[in-house]
């Protein structure tokens, strides 16, 4: 009786104002599923799927959440571009991005089918916000703004002003804004990106493989610290610090993302921001030791892109008008008939199981 005892848990933690988000991290390489109780760093259900096409991925997906329930919200933090804007003809759709499989797929409607609030978002949107949130709430109150970068199979920023996160015309694609490479710099960019010339295209882990003539991502682990492939990431990461720095000015900058697990790129960066701002803004973030709690890691490292989709989700439900909300959180008075409607199944099924041996 598992299952039973877990969906016994689940409802029981609704009814006693504990509720159970969940949500989907979908990465370019895999897709991360959780549900969080109460709180959405209080993860009690994970899983990982590799990202494969939309026909073979979603139903996957499905099928494990389904598993999960009862849950009051779903929080779906995506690869991008994604189309952000309520409204649009295409909300909900992931749209021009380079994994061919997933363009112009209606995410959102494919997810849209567990009859609860879902917020949708890029996934380092969602982080970012999250990241705010907890800045906000635990040591700088008041805090306006906010940017995270993700590196990983991709390079992806996040930006938070005035508590809310950016869309715009469409949302922020900062990872693919161009810097020049050092002097010393023979890789001229993953031919195929778009913008070859971009952070992205020169510091994904796919670029970091090619620039070590490695055979797979996996080999970066193996690289010595002071190989010479840690030194171009620094510089094209910093560069994106700088270009925040200057166009968005955000009072912290949050650089998560499975490259980031080289901890020695955070001075680095740290020490390149400093050289190439060279004084020009007297700001003690970032002309003192203060910049290291400026330019900073993830609060929950690698965690950070399925804790921002939970955080979606929280904040999902939180806004959601009350017609819309599940039943047993919209209408009080109908918490002791759903409760005593699954007592009644969980019988059944205990009857069904037990009853011979009684």
């Amino acid at each position: 009786c598992t299952d039973v005892s877990r969906q016994w848990t689940a409802l029981r933690n609704i009814i006693m104002a504990k509720p159970r988000y969940a949500a989907v991290e979908l990465g370019g390489m895999s897709i991360r599923l959780a549900i969080a109780e109460g709180t959405v760093d209080n993860i009690v259900e994970r899983t990982v799927l590799v990202t494969e096409t939309p026909e073979v991925t979603i139903p996957k997906i499905i099928a494990w959440l389904r598993e999960q329930q009862p849950f009051v919200s779903l929080g779906i933090a995506s690869f991008g571009p994604i189309d952000p804007r309520k409204g649009s003809p295409t909300y909900g759709y992931i749209t021009t991005t380079p994994k061919v499989t997933w363009r112009n797929f209606n995410l959102l409607a494919a997810l849209d089918v567990f009859d609860v609030p879902i917020g949708f978002d890029t996934d380092v949107n969602a982080p970012a916000v999250f990241e705010f949130n907890h800045a906000i709430e635990n040591n700088d109150s008041t805090m306006t703004s906010c940017a995270y970068i993700t590196v990983g199979t991709g390079v992806g920023i996040g930006l938070v002003v005035n508590g809310q996160p950016v869309h715009g015309l469409l949302h922020p694609e900062g990872g693919h804004m161009p810097y020049p490479k050092r002097s010393d710099d023979t890789f001229d960019g993953m031919a195929d990106w778009n913008i070859p010339q971009g952070i992205e295209a020169n510091t994904c882990a796919l670029a970091l493989q090619e620039r070590a003539g490695l055979d797979s991502p996996d080999g970066l682990k193996d690289l010595s610290d002071d190989h010479p492939v840690w030194t171009h990431a620094a510089h094209f990461l910093a560069g994106a610090c700088i270009n925040l720095i200057l166009i968005a000015s955000p009072e912290r900058i949050v650089i998560g993302g499975g490259v980031m697990n080289r901890t020695c790129l955070f001075p680095m960066i740290r020490a390149e921001v400093q050289r190439v701002l060279n004084g020009y803004l007297k700001v003690d973030s970032i002309v003192t030791d203060k910049i290291d709690s400026y330019i900073v890691p993830a609060v929950y490292e690698n965690d950070a892109g399925i804790i921002g989709a939970l955080a979606l989700a929280k904040s999902t439900i939180e806004h959601t008008e009350p017609e819309r909300l599940p039943v047993p959180l919209r209408e009080p008075r109908m918490v002791p008939y759903v409760t005593g409607a699954f007592l009644g199944v969980l019988a059944t099924l205990a009857f069904q199981k037990f009853g011979p041996k009684l």
